[in-house]
């Protein structure tokens, strides 16, 4: 006769089994989440100054490219809309189209026997003022053919030929946006906010527009706007510099990018050139002067 024997196997794991190996895993768990999070961090503060130093580059770039813009003056035509009588006294003209043209304008009126040069007093909407000694007919055409502003670049008072002067503050005017209209523009170091604000605003505009960030992060008085000025005393040239400070901590410090950027500015150059022209061989100066609006902002 067979009997059958079976072994009673107990599965699992007792108590002090368990016990061991958490104390065992624990510490590793704990070790793992900590390097998982300082990586996590890493990478968002790497994240963060790839970004910062992106936002730094393309704002360099921006200024680069608008102060090179500076005292730059687009041409422009456009027709009367109604006749013009003869007169020693300044007159609005009706016209087709009043924009671009901008106050100390010398402008073609009309063409053939009937042409003549008139300086531009006052810009309305759809109209132009100046001294107009021959009557023209309506539809009489009327041409810009325009020459750069020699204060592109607003200087501070004080500097003079052949000279350089650091601002934190950046004022400067022109065809920024090469749309033929004039803009004034200003970049300021906002220190308290540590950052770089932009202004841009047509000069048709009786008020500024209000300043907008264009660079954050900026280190505490690392930003300059140099001026450089030519034997005209006309700024042909400025160089910026600025540090962004980024949020990665190498050590116990936060890294920094310098950034820089020499700019020429062609208007500048082409202005004091004719300057110098008229200087040395005489006849009339018809370069255009700073428009009273970009003035009067200028000097608030």
């Amino acid at each position: 006769m067979k009997s059958n024997v079976r072994a009673t196997l107990e599965d699992g794991f007792t108590i002090a089994e368990m016990l061991v190996s958490l104390l065992i895993l624990v510490p590793l768990i704990g070790a793992v989440v900590g390097l998982f999070s300082v990586a996590v961090n890493q990478h968002g503060s790497e994240q963060s100054s790839v970004e910062a130093n992106q936002d730094a580059r393309s704002g360099l770039e921006m200024m680069t490219m608008e102060i090179a813009q500076a005292g730059s003056h687009g041409d422009r035509s456009t027709t009367t809309t109604s006749a013009i009588t003869a007169s020693i006294d300044p007159q609005a003209v009706s016209v087709a189209s009043s924009s671009g043209f901008t106050i100390g304008d010398y402008v073609d009126l009309d063409s053939g026997a009937n042409k003549e040069i008139v300086e531009v007093t006052a810009v309305g909407t759809d109209s132009i003022s100046g001294v107009s000694r021959i009557a023209h007919a309506a539809s009489a055409p009327i041409r810009l053919f325009a020459l750069p502003y020699l204060t592109g670049v607003i200087p501070p008072a004080g500097l003079g030929a052949d000279s350089s002067a650091t601002v934190t503050r950046l004022k400067f005017f022109g065809d920024i946006d090469g749309d033929g209209n004039v803009y004034y523009v200003e970049y300021d170091y906002d220190k308290a906010n540590a950052q770089i604000t932009r202004s841009m605003t047509p000069i048709t505009q009786a008020s500024m527009n209000p300043a907008l960030p264009l660079v954050r992060n900026v280190k505490s008085d690392s930003v300059q706007f140099t001026l450089y000025t030519d034997s005209q005393n006309v700024v042909t040239s400025v160089s910026l510099a600025l540090t962004v400070q980024n949020t990665w901590v190498t050590g116990s410090k936060y890294q920094e990018t310098e950034l820089s950027s020499r700019i020429v500015i062609p208007s500048g150059v082409a202005g004091s050139a004719l300057l110098k022209e008229l200087q040395t061989y005489g006849g009339v100066n018809r370069l255009p002067l700073t428009p009273p609006q970009v003035t009067t902002w200028a000097n608030r």
